[in-house]
Formats: C-alpha cells, sequence, structure tokens
C-alpha cells in the first residue's frame, strides 16, 4: 500500500482533535475518584536512520493510578477496554484506531488512513484536507 506524505499536516490534524481532547479531559475530570484515566493518544518515538519520527496513535488506553508509598504518582496501564463497567462511557471519538507518523511537521500515512482523515477533516470543519492545508499557507 502506498504511503501519502502530507506536507504540515501534523498541525491540522491536531487542531481537528482538540475539540474530542477537550471532551476526554472533562470525562477524566469526572471519573478522577475512580482511579483510572483515559489517555486518548499513545506517542513512541523510533530512530528511522538519521531521523527521529514520532508514531501518533488515536485510541483509548486506560491507566489506573496508584500513590506509591512515596507519595509519587505511578500510572500502570490496564488495557485498552473500559476496566470498570461501572464508569460512564467516555466521549467517542472519530479519530479512534488511527495511527499517524510525524517527521518535521508532516504526516505520512496509508491510503486507507488518508481517506478517513480526509473525511473526519469534511465533517468537523466542512472542507477536506487539501482546502485546510492550503487556508495554512496562505
Amino acid at each position: 500500500m502506498k504511503t501519502i506524505r502530507i506536507k504540515g499536516g501534523y498541525r491540522i490534524i491536531m487542531d481537528l482533535y482538540t475539540p474530542y481532547r477537550i471532551k476526554i479531559y472533562e470525562y477524566n475530570s469526572r471519573i478522577k475518584e475512580s482511579g483510572y484515566y483515559l489517555k486518548p493518544i499513545h506517542v513512541v518515538h523510533k530512530e528511522v536512520g538519521d531521523r527521529r519520527v514520532k508514531y501518533v496513535y488515536f485510541g483509548r488506553y486506560w491507566y489506573r493510578v496508584v500513590k506509591n508509598r512515596g507519595r509519587k504518582l505511578r500510572w500502570v496501564y490496564v488495557g485498552k477496554e473500559k476496566p470498570d463497567p461501572h464508569l460512564p462511557d467516555p466521549p467517542l471519538t472519530p479519530f479512534e484506531g488511527i495511527g499517524i507518523a510525524v517527521d518535521d511537521g508532516d504526516i505520512l500515512v496509508s491510503e486507507n488512513v488518508f481517506r478517513a482523515l480526509n473525511e473526519i477533516a469534511k465533517r468537523i470543519a466542512k472542507k477536506d484536507l487539501h482546502e485546510l492545508l492550503a487556508e495554512r499557507n496562505e
């Protein structure tokens, strides 16, 4: 499958994601007393040749917040499924399941991910990715 580079795409994708990130942070504030935390994005850095590439995965990553004896907080990953059925359902985002590689502000995606991101852009911004990129570069 072909890889597509979207120049300057990282900033646009993160701008489109911001309202969902805010909803998830509000959700985390509501469930704070449970000791669980929903992390909406997982970031991994890898050395690829002489470059450092950031991989960003959108999803649901559940953690339990535990205090150590020294009162230091520790985050323990508990999985992708809601750990307690009594917790309210978290807000949905159209980004779940999408992964992108970020290289110096550009993003590298498969054709399928490009189509998904383009549909998300049309739904949220009422414009496709090309239009948003053109506006940003004006």
